[in-house]
């Protein structure tokens, strides 16, 4: 057991949302010194925050079922949307119409928290919620737990993306997923010290 040990299972956007969720996040770090969402790779978080005593190995044997069976869907993002305490995302949770859920996303993250949560220890970290409690709303972020701390700037920060010249498809198509590593002390701020690394690929066929 590693207590500064902490794993994420992500969707990974196409290469030309990624580019964009990474301009947008630099951008705001280099005017308004936020590092949180850009302190991640572009992703969609359908499981984070997973403390366990298992191994990397055990959890990809875990969703490597969960993933032979997903298949390509389309995902949509209307854009930049505000959430929570003065958080900026993209809000990617919804079908074309933007009034259900996308119902092949939202199922992926439901079957990999069924497949993961056997393997779960509950921890209390910082700002982050436990994997039982974690209900899934897909989403990209922008600016996010820096804001949560302390949202003075949200409404500055919001307009600032706004006028970013930067746009990101209407839509795309998920294919990837994606288990990363993550180390910090996660009793405190702990965005600004996290490290990560890339430990498995499944793509959707």
């Amino acid at each position: 057991m590693n207590d500064d040990i902490r794993y994420g299972i992500f969707m990974r956007p196409d290469p030309e949302t990624c580019w964009n969720v990474t301009q947008v996040t630099f951008a705001v770090k280099q005017q308004f010194g936020l590092i949180s969402a850009g302190a991640f790779p572009p992703h969609a978080t359908l499981v984070g925050n997973l403390a366990t005593d298992a191994s990397a190995s055990e959890i990809i044997t875990r969703l490597d079922p969960v993933f032979d069976t997903v298949r390509p869907y389309v995902v949509y993002n209307p854009g930049t949307s505000r959430a929570g305490k003065g958080t900026l995302q993209y809000d990617i949770n919804w079908d074309s119409s933007g009034k259900s859920i996308n119902v092949p996303l939202n199922k992926v993250a439901q079957d990999v928290k069924a497949a993961v949560l056997p393997l779960a220890r509950h921890v209390e970290d910082f700002l982050v919620v436990p994997v039982r409690d974690y209900h899934f709303s897909g989403h990209l972020g922008l600016a996010s737990h820096d804001l949560i701390v302390d949202d003075r700037a949200s409404q500055e920060v919001g307009e600032f993306i706004s006028g970013l010249p930067l746009t990101p498809p209407a839509e795309f198509v998920a294919r990837w997923y994606s288990l990363f590593e993550f180390r910090s002390d996660w009793t405190g701020h702990w965005w600004k010290t996290m490290t990560w690394r890339h430990l498995h690929s499944w793509e959707a066929r």
